[in-house]
């Protein structure tokens, strides 16, 4: 079969506008031509698609299945136009971003939803990864920015340093830990359940990196992670972003590790060279860097 679109235009309109001449009408063209077009149609279809019996043409009931499928591909003609259109102004089509989830968000979140609210064309997606899953992640999606605290790996990035992430250890204000006095050692801490995000890679070099420990409990991201160390369930790195106002009011306590209890983390934002960021990929740049 080759349908065209102009067939599926020509039944489309006789549908919409009941008679011959008003379709020819609404498409432009002379009765012929839309009559020829419904002929050409119902050849390449192999069936009578109209019924011709009264005093105007009626969809047979082969005919409204033929124009359901025939009204889906003029609606692919009109996506296709209009990304072409989008295009066409500079934005991309498509923006794909991947980051660490211990970073603050909320620039990124703030970028894209302001571009939702300009109704920007280019369809945005943001996911977060955890250490070195968000390089994997990058080059399994092929996406184009990466926002990671470890050095990538894959050549041929640009990479662009970010504010510093500090992160402290801490436990809920009744947890052991921090009601014990003085410095806590590393037979201390190995007594208690730390509390780690999946992912963890040793180039982190964090302080308790070499501690002994009888259990650990992995969760899925630093929200979980801190649900958990609020609820006393252990200790753990939390990023001073999401624990400050916990530590403010007393909720959570830092712990005075003799090994250290603050670790700063250098992210930075990575794009492949050659590849200029367009509009979507700058917002989100900015909002990072700004």
């Amino acid at each position: 079969m080759n349908i065209t679109l102009d067939q599926a235009r020509a039944l489309d309109a006789l549908d919409r506008h009941g008679t011959l001449v008003r379709a020819a009408g609404a498409l432009r063209k002379g009765h012929p031509a839309v009559l020829y077009a419904l002929r050409q149609l119902e050849g390449q279809a192999g069936l009578d698609l109209l019924d011709r019996r009264g005093y105007r043409l009626r969809l047979t009931p082969a005919g409204r299945r033929v124009l359901g499928l025939c009204r889906r591909l003029l609606d692919a003609e009109a996506e296709l136009v209009a990304a072409c259109a989008e295009m066409r102004t500079g934005w991309e089509p498509a923006l794909r971003v991947v980051y660490d989830g211990i970073i603050p968000d909320a620039p990124i979140l703030r970028a894209v939803g302001a571009m939702v609210a300009e109704r920007a064309p280019t369809r945005v997606h943001v996911s977060a990864e955890f250490l070195g899953g968000v390089e994997q992640a990058f080059a399994a999606h092929d996406a184009d920015l990466m926002v990671a605290v470890l050095p990538a790996t894959t050549a041929g990035l640009v990479a662009t340093r970010l504010p510093p992430v500090r992160a402290l250890l801490v436990a809920h204000r009744g947890h052991p830990l921090a009601r014990a006095r003085g410095a806590l050692d590393d037979a201390a801490l190995a007594d208690h359940v730390l509390i780690t995000v999946r992912g963890s890679d040793p180039r982190l070099a964090l302080p308790t990196a070499d501690l002994e420990r009888r259990a650990t409990v992995d969760l899925n991201d630093f929200h979980a992670k801190r649900a958990a160390i609020a609820a006393g369930i252990g200790f753990g790195w939390l990023p001073e972003h999401l624990c400050r106002a916990d530590l403010d009011r007393g909720a959570l306590r830092l712990l005075r590790y003799a090994g250290g209890h603050e670790h700063v983390f250098a992210p930075r934002l990575y794009h492949r060279a050659g590849a200029r960021p367009g509009p979507a990929a700058r917002r989100v740049v900015e909002a990072l860097t700004g």
